[in-house]
């Protein structure tokens, strides 16, 4: 017989150690109700229910993502609704004025009223808001909180040499009609003037001072970056650069082919627009034009631009390390919806412009016979094109909503599954637990019970 060592109560130590850590884990399983807590736990249950809580809260945020669609659409549309019962008033307006009985008087009574509500259609347009965002005024900004927007800088060695013989806002806003220029890359058509700025080589000492300048000019839409490179070379080259979709890098020589620079103003104001007349020179929307020695570059396309569009025709410095106003945000383009977790997972929401200009009802005329008829076919067609927008906002958001009841279902199916790989299964775990727990209480007796014969060996010695 052993007295040094008590084999039997090492044996049973041993065993009730290994099951009061299995213990210990089965009471943390069933008071949290997870059955991974560490990665020891599961490591590969662990890796596949994280993968799918990701999948989960990236759903139930682009569920949310998608009910704010929905809400938008849904202020959309009661403005629009508003809209067309204006419609439908001036169009009333106009048949009534279009009849002979009525007098000029009472046709003046009834322009009172279609003023009053052409302004208001351009004041829901104007003020219909979601979020800060103006749903139908497209790139103007709603600056609720009247920031102050600092200009692009124009303090480089370009605009030093010409001081103020050339323009200095850092924006592309100064009026150009047709007239003004001699040549321009583009056909300047009648109607809204084009945003420009203009710069007076005359002004220049020698044109070679211009070697190793640069500026910077953007257009209206903020779609066609262009960095202009005064060089030593000779010719025009216009090459695409990595930037970004549409930015260009302009590299314009000052010397003449037989390689002497050119000394004249006039003469190389001609022979740059002449240049970027090529078609391989085509910048998109801006463009150049010169009278004289004064060179012009403006936007090609001549709308009614809004401040906030104007100042997005940068004319500055350089594109990098300058300060720009922020890009003004409308909702008249595609508005991205991500109602997914993944990566390009969700849906372009388009809410068109609206406002008098875009539905021709500026202007809007029944103070005659003739003007009330044409009125007639006006309002009709603004119907007409306020009823597409309606309906295409409603189709959308009968998309947006059965989008939400997908992967709402999407969202039950993986907690489901989820649940199966890392909650604890109660019923099962009890069961484990109450034999544990016995095992356990059984195993401190045999402890006990081996430690009493070493006693009983003892009396031997006695």
């Amino acid at each position: 017989m052993i007295i040094l060592n008590n084999i039997q109560a090492l044996n049973a130590i041993r065993l009730t150690n290994n099951n009061a850590k299995e213990f210990a884990k089965s009471t943390s399983r069933v008071s949290s109700g997870y059955r991974i807590m560490r990665a020891a736990d599961d490591p590969a249950g662990l890796s596949l229910s994280e993968k799918m809580r990701r999948q989960i809260r990236g759903l139930n945020k682009g569920v949310e993502n998608a009910k704010e669609a929905v809400n938008l659409c849904k202020i959309a549309d009661g403005a629009l609704n508003e809209v067309t019962d204006i419609i439908q008033r001036l169009n009333k307006l106009a048949v009534q004025a279009a009849n002979g009985t009525e007098s000029d008087t009472d046709r003046h009574f009834l322009q009172q009223e279609a003023d009053q509500l052409i302004k208001e259609i351009d004041r829901i347009a104007d003020t219909t808001l979601y979020n800060g965002l103006a749903i139908f005024k497209g790139n103007e900004a709603v600056d609720s909180e009247g920031t102050t927007v600092t200009k692009p800088s124009t303090s480089g060695d370009f605009f030093k040499l010409f001081g103020d013989s050339i323009s200095k806002t850092g924006y592309m806003q100064e009026a150009l009609k047709p007239g003004d220029v001699t040549q321009s890359t583009s056909t300047l058509n009648n109607g809204n003037p084009y945003v420009s700025v203009h710069i007076d080589m005359g002004k220049l000492n020698n044109i070679k001072d211009l070697s190793g300048t640069t500026f910077f000019v953007n257009c209206c839409t903020n779609c066609c970056p262009t960095t202009v490179n005064f060089t030593d070379d000779v010719g025009v080259t216009l090459t695409n650069t990595p930037s970004g979709k549409n930015s260009h890098e302009l590299n314009i020589g000052l010397k003449k082919p037989d390689g002497s620079y050119y000394s004249d103003p006039k003469e190389f104001c001609k022979y740059m627009v002449d240049a970027l007349c090529e078609p391989q020179n085509d910048i998109s929307h801006v463009e150049f034009g010169y009278k004289d020695s004064v060179l012009y570059i403006y936007d090609v396309d001549n709308n009614a631009w809004s401040q906030g569009e104007k100042e997005q025709a940068y004319f500055c410095d350089m594109e990098i390390g300058t300060v720009y106003p922020p890009v003004p945000v409308g909702i008249d383009e595609e508005l991205w919806i991500q109602s997914g977790c993944e990566y390009d997972s969700g849906l372009w929401l388009t809410i068109g412009r609206m406002n008098t200009e875009l539905l021709s009802l500026s202007g809007y005329d029944v103070t005659t016979v003739e003007s009330a008829g044409y009125s007639i076919t006006r309002a009709k067609n603004a119907l007409q094109a306020i009823t597409e927008n309606r309906s295409n906002i409603g189709a959308q958001q009968n998309r947006l909503e059965h989008t939400i009841y997908n992967e709402e279902n999407i969202i039950e199916k993986l907690e489901s599954s989820e649940a199966n790989i890392r909650d604890t299964d109660i019923s099962s775990e009890m069961i484990n637990f109450t034999n544990l727990n016995i095992v356990l209480k059984a195993g401190h007796e045999m402890i006990a019970e081996a430690n009493k014969s070493i006693e009983k060996l003892l009396t031997i010695l006695q």
